[in-house]
């Protein structure tokens, strides 16, 4: 089963893009507060070395995905193509999330000699939710990602720009605003979940309770996730501590604690993502029998379909209705794949672009 430890990249503090979903706002207050900063500014953000970079890769486990996303626009950062080639040349696994804006020409060519597991675009929309200058020089770009690079995937937070949708030759239905755990104020809030806890986005892989999707800032430092654009939950600084001292240090262990506490203060107590530790354990029992199951061809192909498509273990009852189908020969293994392509789960997971 594929690990889903992952650690986003954060090139930059003050993403010029200023997207109306991403609080940026708090985002830098925070970062200069906790660094006793007074110049970060939108024409003036603080960029993460590639020294910095490379010393902290060098601490990460191969078997960790490097994410160029974080709290901002990873090509705001003049080095980031060359952050993208350096890890994918040492033995990591390369996902990017952008917006496009900072990129050019030359950084595509660089960027056109990784293998990527995701390479997915944050596109312009009607109502310009994102703040992205569709002009030639970023139609000329976009083209020649669509043309350089294979499986690229998008979303749009609203209707395509009409030049985006010329280029694309097609539509893509817009993505549900979600309020980052509270962060972001122009979506409704997600009710305060009461009861211990546990990330369904970093557990329901591989089903295991940690918090292992973490965000690296431009100084070092490691933030919680990708929801905590207030840095409340800072759990090391990777120029000090190796990858695996990250969940063992007093930060990261004091927000374990909170979290599978009755009801302290903890960002999980506001997320979308947040689900009882209950629902983990039903996963893991699943696992087990499934482990135990005589027919384990037919479950451990079940099971990989859910990854593959889904991109999550199964859900009990998912997973016996579709099990009960094959063994009774009422549906294949293609045609429940079939099935989850049809899904609107799959289809808010899988945007393709070319």
């Amino acid at each position: 089963m594929e690990s889903m430890a992952k650690m986003e990249i954060s090139t930059n503090v003050a993403c010029r893009v200023q997207c109306d979903f991403c609080p940026q706002e708090l985002h830098i207050e925070q970062y200069s507060n906790k660094n006793n900063l007074n110049d970060i500014s939108y024409g003036q953000p603080t960029q993460m070395s590639f020294d910095t970079f490379k010393k902290c890769l060098s601490t990460i486990p191969k078997s960790v995905i490097i994410s160029f996303a974080g709290y901002t626009e990873p090509w705001l950062n003049p080095d980031c193509s060359k952050m993208v080639l350096h890890a994918y040349e040492n033995g990591y696994t390369i996902e990017v999330f952008t917006t496009l804006v900072g990129m050019n020409q030359e950084d595509v060519e660089i960027l056109k000699q990784v293998k990527y597991k995701v390479f997915h675009l944050h596109l312009p929309d009607e109502k310009n939710i994102a703040k992205i200058a569709v002009n030639n020089d970023y139609l000329n770009v976009f083209k020649k990602i669509l043309s350089d690079i294979s499986d690229v995937t998008g979303m749009s937070m609203g209707n395509l720009h009409t030049k985006i949708r010329e280029v694309l030759g097609k539509d893509i239905l817009p993505d549900v605003m979600i309020n980052r755990a509270g962060n972001v104020k122009l979506v409704k809030p997600t009710p305060k979940k009461i009861g211990p806890l546990v990330c369904n986005r970093d557990s329901k892989l591989d089903l295991l309770d940690i918090v292992n999707d973490n965000v690296l800032l431009p100084n070092g430092d490691v933030g919680l996730c990708c929801m905590d654009y207030g840095l409340q939950h800072t759990i090391g600084n990777l120029l000090e501590l190796s990858y695996d001292s990250l969940f063992k240090t007093d930060m990261y262990m004091d927000f374990e604690k909170k979290q599978k506490s009755h009801d302290e203060n903890v960002l999980c107590r506001f997320c979308d993502e947040a689900i009882p530790v209950s629902e983990l354990t039903e996963k893991q029992n699943l696992k087990i029998q499934i482990m135990n199951n005589p027919n384990s061809d037919i479950t451990k192909s079940l099971v990989k379909l859910y990854e593959e498509n889904l991109e999550r273990f199964p859900d009990t009852d998912g997973f016996n209705y579709f099990y009960d189908k094959l063994t009774n020969n009422q549906l294949s293994l293609d045609d429940i794949g079939k099935l989850m392509q049809q899904s609107p789960e799959y289809k808010s997971i899988h945007h393709p672009l070319n």
